[in-house]
């Protein structure tokens, strides 16, 4: 089978995993009380491919991404749109008065609402209309358009484009990538966080949403890097998430699993304090790259 790399549509790619379906929609029920069973049907099994230029790792069949309405039933948990995180505070720094910003995947736009006195103008991207409605009653300009729509229309209009926890569920990296890229000026800069599957928090990848489909990619720090030899950027900056305390729970999972027999059997108030004692050293969730557009 001839499978296309999502970033160079080249086939420069090595199957790396097979993965049950009937184990995916179990993590899903058992993790989250979420049913994806009608995402697979006609499937018995998805595969993860590595491309062999950059590292990237992805699911294989590609028309696996969760819709509008899997997103909505993932927003009852509290957790899931946070307001204001790690890399949203590193990007606020990045912004100057000057700036006109836009966030792909804005969510209820807690980002473009804490900016928007640190920049020109701020527009937000969100196909969830569920947080969409939300960030537009904060009063915030937000449109329900993908990346690739927005871009037919809109060249070289913004000084800052940002996405935050989105290329990981897009199947084609390409594309998307491509299109930020349209919309921004020249030496503008393209913000891009993801999750970083070489973490204490996400790695051994048994965590349901780090499955279609809600996630398509695996990131780490050699693919973030390495892209810049594929578009016309250059990596000004990427920067490793210290552990959070909103992800001790996952960090101290991960631990015991990964420890000994006697670290799993101490008690959870234990081994929390010994991840707490070293929290800031340790390497959280994310990785965020700042690209400067060439």
């Amino acid at each position: 089978m001839n499978i296309l790399n999502p970033i160079t549509k080249n086939r420069n790619v090595v199957l790396e995993e097979k993965i049950s379906i009937s184990r995916v929609i179990r993590e899903y029920r058992d993790q989250l009380h979420v049913n994806v069973r009608r995402f697979f049907r006609g499937h018995k099994e998805i595969s993860i491919y590595r491309c062999l230029d950059t590292g990237y790792r992805f699911y294989y069949p590609f028309n696996l991404a969760g819709d509008s309405l899997f997103y909505q039933r993932l927003e009852r948990f509290r957790w899931y749109y946070m307001d204001w995180k790690w890399e949203q505070e590193i990007a606020q720094k990045e912004i100057s008065h000057t700036d006109v910003i836009l966030e792909i995947g804005c969510a209820r736009g807690g980002f473009l609402d804490k900016v928007k006195t640190s920049c020109r103008e701020s527009i937000g991207l969100e196909t969830n209309q569920k947080a969409l409605t939300a960030a537009r009653k904060r009063g915030l300009s937000a449109f329900n358009q993908t990346i690739e729509e927005y871009a037919k229309a809109n060249k070289r209009q913004y000084d800052v484009v940002c996405s935050f926890q989105v290329l990981e569920h897009i199947p084609d990296v390409q594309g998307f990538i491509l299109s930020s890229l349209a919309v921004l000026k020249k030496g503008g800069k393209m913000i891009i966080s993801v999750p970083n599957n070489d973490s204490l928090v996400i790695r051994n990848n048994n965590i349901a949403l780090n499955f279609p489909p809600h996630h398509m990619g695996l990131w780490n720090l050699n693919s973030l890097i390495k892209i810049q030899n594929f578009f016309d950027i250059r990596l000004d900056k990427i920067l490793l998430e210290p552990l959070q305390p909103y992800h001790l729970g996952f960090a101290q999972r991960r631990f015991a699993m990964s420890s000994g027999k006697l670290i799993r059997l101490m008690p959870k108030s234990v081994t929390a304090g010994i991840i707490e004692a070293v929290r800031e050293d340790i390497i959280g969730h994310t990785i965020m790259a700042v690209y400067i557009k060439k």
